[in-house]
C-alpha cells in the first residue's frame, strides 16, 4: 500500500482546515482551509440602479463628458466674452450667441440629468456681464 506524497490535505480532525502531511505522517502545522468555488458566498443580487445626482471623480467635472455641445459652447464662448466685450459690435455678437447657446443648453440639461448645467450657467452670467457692459461701452 503506497502513502500519499508530502503536501496540505483537508485535516481529518478538524473540518474547516488543513493539515500539512510530510510523507509519513500528519504534522503540527495546519491552515485554514482554502475557500472551494461551492463554498464561496453567492454574489450579492443586482440593486436597482441608482439615479445619478452628478459626477463622481474629478476628471469628469474637468473634462466635457457627458455634456452637450452647447453647453461646451458656451462656457467656452464665456470666457471669450470676458476678454471681448470692448470690441462693440464683436463684442455684442459673441455675448449674444453665449446667452442664446447658455439658455439652450440649460433647457437640455433638465432633460440629461442636469449635465452641463455648470457651463451653461456661467456662460449665461458672463454673456449677461459682457452684454451690459459692451451696450454701456458702444452707448457712452
Amino acid at each position: 500500500m503506497s502513502t500519499p506524497p508530502a503536501g496540505w490535505y483537508p485535516d481529518p480532525v478538524m473540518a474547516s482546515t488543513q493539515r500539512y502531511w510530510d510523507g509519513a505522517q500528519w504534522t503540527a502545522h495546519v491552515a485554514p482551509l482554502a475557500p472551494s468555488a461551492s463554498s464561496a458566498p453567492p454574489a450579492p443580487a443586482p440593486s436597482a440602479p441608482t439615479p445619478d445626482h452628478g459626477p463622481a471623480t474629478v476628471e469628469h467635472w474637468l473634462v466635457p463628458v457627458g455634456r452637450s455641445w452647447q453647453s461646451i459652447t458656451a462656457g467656452y464662448l464665456g470666457f471669450l466674452c470676458l476678454v471681448t466685450w470692448a470690441i462693440p459690435i464683436a463684442g455684442i455678437a459673441i455675448a449674444g450667441l453665449t446667452l442664446w447657446l447658455g439658455l439652450w443648453a440649460m433647457r437640455l440639461a433638465g432633460s440629461n440629468g442636469g449635465h452641463g448645467r455648470g457651463r451653461a450657467i456661467f456662460g449665461i452670467v458672463c454673456a449677461t456681464l459682457s452684454l451690459i457692459a459692451a451696450i454701456f461701452t458702444t452707448v457712452t
